[in-house]
């Protein structure tokens, strides 16, 4: 029996590893490659002569994003230098594949069948978003890897916990806080919580929080460093401009005296009026090039000038302030954004172009009507739409998990961080986010197959059990 599953198991990876092999090479010749310019034109990065020079003092004043993410990109560009782009573009096709491996053996570890594990991890690895998402020099695939990772290492949890299971849980955890803002401090602390309150009446004893110990403090002290250098107790402070976008999408402020009336993200001269220039006075000398300049590489906004502080907590208050004379405006907003989180992820702007050229079988496989779409509003129904298939299932899924768990008076650790997570960012980036929602989903899709994988088992037991 061992030597079957062993062979069953290889030849389901090699399975995996063929279609990977033949789809990335289709996609290749049909000219989908990685846009090195991102390097230089996305907002979240240091200017590349920071990356390979200055990395550690120019992710230090960083005050716009976590530091794992460019201390990832500056490290592959000091080790390869010219081999980067090469580097780059592998190292996130790698990552799609170890994605679908771990789905992979997930599923068949928690007792999926192999045909349902094959199948959801062939979805993913086949799916548009991640042939274009893995050509596209950004962090989303890398997060899905971090999370699955801490779902792995919770599944062994259940069975051994313990100091070394531990720190496979929340070193990820750690990594992912560092890497992205949305995943907040809190949600790291609430993660904990959650284990602590599902082993509360077993005796496995505190060893287990040794291991979370190290890897919360070094995300807390990363939030107390920016609280002391830039006074805010946060891992970005672009919180205000976010939320700007949300609120004010549709309520249009023409008003130039407020700052409301200009774009979120403008270039920082935009901004002129609104800023005392304190801050630029007060960092003069310590890393001109990452704060003080106002475009990067020469040509690109440069989104970490200093003054992007003052100017988010003005658009933060002038939220507030609006969505307390405005609840329904911003509400009708939010609930734009709740269906945009399950439209096709591949509508986010940055890879729309790339869609493009897969069109028709992004039609048929992701339902995205969208790409039939003409003008603004043929382009809102479209994507209203299409995001009810993916909606339906997602409260399908969700039902069919919680109805196992109250006939059996008991839900895994694993399926109660997949849920959390999952509700946390949908609640976050609908509340803070604006069209760009739909690519948060496709991070924590990969968790929801999991929840898939054991919602066919319970539909197909249910069936067996009919007949």
């Amino acid at each position: 029996m061992t030597n079957t599953n062993t062979h069953n198991r290889n030849r389901d990876i090699l399975l995996i590893i063929l279609f990977f092999i033949i789809s990335r090479i289709i996609v290749t010749l049909l000219g989908i490659r990685m846009n090195q310019v991102a390097l230089y034109l996305y907002w979240q990065y240091l200017d590349v002569e920071t990356l390979r020079h200055h990395l550690m003092l120019g992710v230090w004043y960083d005050h716009a994003q976590p530091p794992v993410f460019n201390i990832l990109l500056g490290l592959i560009l000091k080790l390869t230098g010219s081999g980067a782009p090469f580097v780059f573009e592998w190292v996130f096709k790698l990552i799609s594949l170890i994605n679908s491996l771990l789905i992979l053996s997930m599923l068949k570890e928690i007792g999926v069948s192999r045909m349902i594990a094959l199948f959801l991890s062939l979805l993913y690895l086949l799916s548009p978003a991640t042939l274009l998402y893995e050509t596209e020099l950004f962090y989303t695939t890398f997060i899905s890897l971090f999370l699955l990772l801490t779902v792995r290492s919770l599944i062994k949890f259940e069975k051994t916990p313990g100091l070394r299971t531990g720190w496979g849980i929340f070193i990820p955890l750690a990594i992912t806080c560092l890497t992205r803002s949305m995943y907040h401090i809190l949600w790291f602390f609430l993660v904990i919580v959650l284990v602590f309150l599902h082993f509360r009446k077993r005796k496995i004893g505190n060893t287990w929080l040794l291991s979370a110990i190290a890897p919360f403090l070094i995300v807390f002290c990363w939030y107390l460093k920016n609280w002391v250098i830039f006074g805010t107790f946060s891992a970005s402070t672009w919180i205000g401009m976010n939320f700007a976008r949300n609120v004010f999408h549709d309520n249009i402020v023409t008003d130039s005296s407020k700052i409301e009336a200009y774009s979120p993200f403008s270039k920082i001269s935009t901004y002129q009026p609104f800023i005392s220039g304190e801050l630029s006075r007060k960092f003069s000398g310590v890393n001109d090039r990452d704060l003080l300049k106002e475009f990067k590489n020469d040509s690109f906004v440069n989104e970490n000038h200093i003054d992007y502080i003052e100017v988010s907590k003005k658009y933060m208050d002038a939220s507030k302030q609006y969505v307390k004379q405005h609840p329904i405006a911003y509400l009708k907003n939010v609930a734009q954004s709740s269906l945009i989180f399950f439209t096709s992820a591949t509508r986010y702007p940055m890879i729309e172009d790339k869609s493009d050229q897969i069109r028709y079988y992004d039609i048929i496989y992701s339902f995205n009507l969208s790409h039939f779409a003409k003008g603004k509003e043929q382009r809102r129904i479209a994507l209203a739409l299409s995001a009810i298939p993916k909606l339906i299932i997602y409260l399908l899924v969700f039902y069919l998990i919680i109805r196992t768990a109250i006939r059996t008076r008991d839900i895994s650790l694993y399926n109660l961080f997949i849920i959390f997570t999952i509700l946390f960012v949908f609640g976050v980036s609908t509340l803070l986010e604006h069209y760009e929602n739909m690519r948060f989903r496709y991070e924590i899709e990969p968790l929801f197959l999991l929840l898939a994988g054991q919602a066919l088992s319970v539909l197909a037991v249910s069936r067996k059990d009919a007949r």
